[in-house]
Order: C-alpha cells, then structure tokens, then sequence
C-alpha cells in the first residue's frame, strides 16, 4: 500500500457560492467542515444582469437612465462582488482560492459553471426562508439541489 504523503483524501474541486452575506460566509465555513477544497477550487458570487431596456428604452418608455450611469452602476456593483469574495475567502481562510464573479440567474449560473469546471462538489448555504415564502420566491439552493451535475452540501448555521 502506498501512502499519499501529504494530499488530503477528502479534499475536492469544490465550487463555494456565496452572496456575500455573513449567513451564506458561516453557511460555507460549515460545509467546509465536511469537504477540503482541492486545487482547482472557486469561490464565487452571483451578480443579477441589468435589463437592457433601462438603458436604451422600450416601445414608448424611454430610457431610466444613461449609458453612464449603467456603467457606474455596473463599476459599483463588480466592485462590492468583490469586497464580498475577498471577505469570505478571508473569513474561511482560503486566501489562494480562485475568486470569480458571475452575471445572471444565481441558481442557473451556478450549476453551469459547476458542470463547466468538473466541480465534484458545491457547497451553499441554505437561506432560512420558510416554506410559503420559498414557494412564492423560488430558492437559489433548492434550484442547486434540484439542477446541480455533481453533488450537494447545503447547510444553515443557525
């Protein structure tokens, strides 16, 4: 029998999804505890893409705002993403872990990019929602669970 000096036989590709909330970072530091993220791990964020028509208009509504202030908005927004992944890779000491920003449908997104970077597995954190609420909003981790091409770990830490 040959040992594997010093690789983690648990550790995984993992993809961590986060909001940038401090629920979704204690979500993750969580799921961490069962799964050690191996090289080729991202910690991402999704960010929801801006309806074309604030911009250039539509039928007889004309524009909510200028091409100058879709780009400030878009600075703006790329920039908190930002701040919410560096504190999160910092909160769950994974200062070397890859960082990406998304655009588009949270759940979607983050079941393409898993499929797309043969993740073996994705952690997020559940939202608290309740199920009435759940049922009438929709949840980005159930759409995980439901879609997902690689296995689950959800978890809430309260």
């Amino acid at each position: 029998m040959t040992e594997n000096a010093g690789i983690d036989p648990t550790a995984r590709r993992v993809l961590l999804a986060t909001d940038g909330s401090h629920h979704a970072n204690a979500a993750l530091a969580a799921g961490l505890r069962l799964v050690s993220p191996a090289p080729g791990s991202v910690l991402i964020t999704v960010v929801p893409t801006l309806d074309p028509s604030i911009v250039v208009g539509s039928g007889h509504a004309g524009p909510v705002m200028s091409f100058a202030d879709e780009q400030q908005l878009l600075d703006e927004r790329d920039h908190d993403a930002r701040l919410a992944l560096d504190e999160a890779a910092e909160s769950l000491g994974l200062a070397a872990i890859e960082r990406e920003i998304l655009g588009g449908d949270p759940g979607a997104v983050i079941c393409e990019r898993a499929a797309e970077g043969r993740i073996d597995v994705i952690v997020i954190g559940t939202s608290g929602v309740g199920g009435f609420k759940r049922a009438l909003l929709g949840s980005v981790s159930d759409h995980v669970v439901r879609h997902a091409p690689c296995p689950v770990i959800t978890s809430n830490p309260d």
